[in-house]
C-alpha cells in the first residue's frame, strides 16, 4: 500500500511545499515512484510493470535498484512523455538486465533524438551554462522507441487500458497516459511545479498555446491522481483540476496579452515589457517562476508568430557587437568613461542597466581590467537577484567570463535541478 501521509503526495496543491527530491517509495495504490529533480513511475499491471519517464543516464542505476525493490515484474513498456535527457535516458540497467520492454513515445521523438546527436556539442555547451556545471555534459546514446504514435494511442495491460495523447507544450513530442480505471493522469512535463517551461532562451521553440489546450483537454478526464515530471503527486479530483486548469490559464492570460499587442502592431521591445503573468496566479506553488521567467515565455511567442527581428532595424544586418562597442566608447570618450557611469549605476543599485555598460566596455576592450572587474561585480549582482534558474545559468557564465578574463577561478553552481531545491 502507498505511503500514509507522504511528503512526495498532496492533497491541498494551493497550499502545498513543492519539492523535487524524496524517497522512492510507493505514492498511490500499485504506483511506486522515484523522485530524483524528475520523477520516475513504475505503475503494475496484469502484464508487468508500466515505467514512465525512465528518467537521467547518471541516475539509472539508483532508478532500476529502487524499481526492483518495489516490484520484480517483469517490465512490459517503458513510455517516454517527451525526449528530453531528464526523461528518456535511463533504461539502459533494465536492457542490460535483459529486458525487452516496449518503448512508448510520441512519433517527434525519433526526430528529437536525430537532433540530439546532429548538434550535440552545442547541447552539451547550453546545459553547462544553463545549469552551471563544471563542464559541458548531454547524452549521445539513445534507447530508440519501438512504438511510436501521432495523435493517441491505447493499449491493452491484461485488463487495463492505457491511453496514450500527443501534446505541445515545453516540447513538439510530448504526450501523456491516461487510466481510466484508476484515474490516474501521467503528464511529464506538462506540469512542473513551476511556471511552464516555456520560454527558455537557449532551447528550441516551445508551444504555449497548445501547452494550455492540453491542460485544459486533460482537465475534463476528471481524474483523480495526478503525477507531475517534477515536483509532488495531486491527490483528489478537485485539487487535480485546479492544477491543470489555473496552469491553462496562466499560459493564456500571457498569451492573449501578446496576441493583442502583436495585432495592434506594437513592438517586440513593447510587448516584452508590458506582459505581466497574472499577480495571483503566480503566488500558486506550483506557478512559482523559479527555473523559466514569464518574460521568456513573452519571447517565445513572439518568435513563434513573429520570427527572429526585433524591431531594431538596425539590428536586421547590424555592425558585429565588438565595431558597436567601440564606437559607442568613442562617443563617450573612452572606456573608461563607460566604466565609470556603469559603476556608479552598479552602486545605485541599477545593475540591469549597468549590465549594457558591462557589456560595451568588455566588447570595445576586452583586455581591459576595469571593465571585466565591471562586469564580473555587475553580473554576480544580476546572478543575487535573480530567482529564475534560466536567467541564473547565464549570469553566471557572464560572471565567469569576466572571471576568466581576470586570471580568477570560475564560480560554479550546484549542478542539474540542485539550485530550484535550494531556493524553495
Amino acid at each position: 500500500m502507498p505511503t500514509t501521509q507522504s511528503s512526495m503526495v498532496t492533497t491541498d496543491p494551493a497550499n502545498a511545499s513543492p519539492r523535487l527530491y524524496g524517497t522512492p517509495q510507493e505514492v498511490a495504490p500499485d504506483v511506486f515512484m522515484h523522485p530524483a529533480f524528475v520523477n520516475t513511475y513504475a505503475l503494475r499491471t496484469p502484464v508487468g510493470l508500466l515505467l514512465v519517464d525512465p528518467g537521467l543516464g547518471n541516475l539509472a542505476d539508483s532508478v532500476h535498484q529502487a524499481v526492483r525493490g518495489w516490484s520484480d515484474a517483469p517490465l512490459h513498456t517503458a513510455v517516454y512523455t517527451h525526449g528530453h535527457a531528464d526523461h528518456a535516458f535511463g533504461l539502459r540497467p533494465f536492457l542490460k538486465a535483459g529486458e525487452r520492454p516496449q518503448i512508448v513515445a510520441q512519433e517527434n521523438c525519433v526526430q528529437r533524438f536525430h537532433r540530439y546527436h546532429l548538434t550535440h556539442g552545442w547541447n552539451a555547451c547550453i546545459n553547462q551554462r544553463q545549469f552551471s556545471l563544471p563542464e559541458p555534459a548531454f547524452p549521445d546514446h539513445f534507447d530508440w522507441p519501438t512504438l511510436t504514435f501521432r495523435t493517441s494511442l491505447s493499449q491493452r495491460l491484461g485488463d487495463l487500458d492505457v491511453h496514450y495523447f500527443a501534446a505541445k507544450g515545453e516540447t513538439d513530442d510530448a504526450c501523456y497516459a491516461w487510466i481510466p480505471a484508476h484515474r490516474y493522469l501521467f503528464v511529464g512535463d506538462l506540469i512542473i511545479w513551476q511556471a511552464p517551461n516555456c520560454g527558455n532562451p537557449q532551447k528550441v521553440q516551445r508551444y504555449p498555446l497548445e501547452w494550455a489546450n492540453a491542460l485544459e483537454e486533460m482537465a475534463g478526464f476528471d481524474a483523480e491522481w495526478l503525477f507531475p515530471g517534477h515536483g509532488i503527486v495531486v491527490h483528489g479530483a478537485d485539487g487535480v483540476r485546479m492544477v491543470l486548469t489555473e496552469t491553462a490559464r496562466y499560459l493564456r492570460i500571457i498569451i492573449d496579452q501578446v496576441l493583442e499587442r502583436m495585432n495592434a502592431g506594437q513592438t517586440p521591445e513593447d510587448i516584452f515589457h508590458a506582459v505581466e503573468p497574472d499577480p495571483e496566479l503566480a503566488k500558486r506553488p506550483f506557478l512559482h517562476a523559479r527555473y523559466d521567467h514569464p518574460k521568456f515565455i513573452v519571447r517565445n511567442l513572439l518568435r513563434l508568430w513573429g520570427g527572429w527581428w526585433n524591431g531594431n532595424a538596425a539590428d536586421l544586418l547590424p555592425a558585429t557587437w565588438a565595431a558597436q562597442a567601440a564606437e559607442i566608447a568613442a562617443v563617450a570618450g573612452g572606456v573608461g568613461q563607460i566604466v565609470e557611469r556603469g559603476r556608479a549605476l552598479l552602486d545605485q543599485g541599477n545593475a540591469v542597466l549597468a549590465a549594457h555598460l558591462a557589456e560595451w566596455a568588455t566588447r570595445a576592450a576586452p583586455g581591459d581590467r576595469a571593465a571585466q572587474t565591471l562586469k564580473r561585480d555587475v553580473y554576480a549582482q544580476r546572478l543575487r537577484e535573480a530567482e529564475s534558474l534560466m536567467a541564473q545559468g547565464i549570469y553566471r557564465a557572464a560572471m565567469n567570463d569576466a572571471r576568466q578574463a581576470l586570471g580568477q577561478p570560475p564560480e560554479t553552481g550546484s549542478g542539474l535541478g540542485m539550485g530550484l531545491e535550494q531556493r524553495r
